[in-house]
């Protein structure tokens, strides 16, 4: 048996991929870390009672034959290998989700004109990909309360999901959150009017 491990769940896989491996005589299982779709690489820890390995780099991998044997010293495999082992899997894996941003004027719910066709954009990628799951989350600029741009985050989400659903989204798809003034897509010090935080991110799954 063969595990396919991308990104930041590498951990909980071969976590299970070890507890598992407890009968004699079992095939050796193959652990590969491979990056996300979007390029970013998490680690993987494989862990059995005879020992552990680390994979933290591209391509990493090791092997497995049971509970009580130490994982293989760590290789690399090249992207040939990964294809020829992992092509079954690797072809149903899930397309990358699609991320949009909407911006708004200062201190409202409303969409500047440059954002409006985006909202077809996500109805596009949403129809395109049968999504599953939207998720739309508000953001505000560093001018202000923190009661005040949590309020306001959420009425620019809300007002982006009320426009899907009115353009026949099922709102079962959706989630909407508020981040205030947090996360900021440009770090700036509080008090600060930034308009490229004033905005909703919209991600399509």
């Amino acid at each position: 048996m063969k595990k396919f491990v991308s990104g930041l769940i590498g951990t909980v896989l071969v976590i299970v991929l070890a507890a598992g491996c407890s009968t004699p005589h079992q095939p050796h299982h193959t652990v590969i870390l491979t990056p996300d779709p979007d390029g970013h690489l998490g680690k993987a820890e494989v862990l059995t009672a005879g020992g552990k390995q680390l994979l933290d780099k591209p391509g990493g991998m090791t092997t497995v034959s049971g509970s009580s044997a130490a994982p293989s010293p760590v290789t690399v495999a090249s992207p040939g290998l990964i294809t020829a082992m992992f092509n079954d899997v690797i072809a149903i894996e899930p397309p990358p989700h699609e991320k949009f941003m909407l911006y708004f004027h200062n201190g409202t719910a409303d969409l500047l004109p440059s954002s409006r066709s985006t909202i077809s954009a996500i109805l596009g990628a949403i129809k395109r990909r049968r999504a599953v799951s939207i998720s739309i989350s508000g953001h505000t600029d560093s001018a202000g309360s923190l009661q005040l741009n949590e309020n306001l985050a959420r009425r620019r989400a809300q007002a982006i999901s009320d426009l899907l659903i009115k353009q026949g989204v099922d709102p079962k798809r959706l989630t909407v959150s508020s981040h205030g003034k947090g996360n900021q897509l440009v770090p700036t010090a509080d008090g600060v009017a930034e308009p490229r935080n004033r905005r909703v991110e919209v991600i399509v799954r």
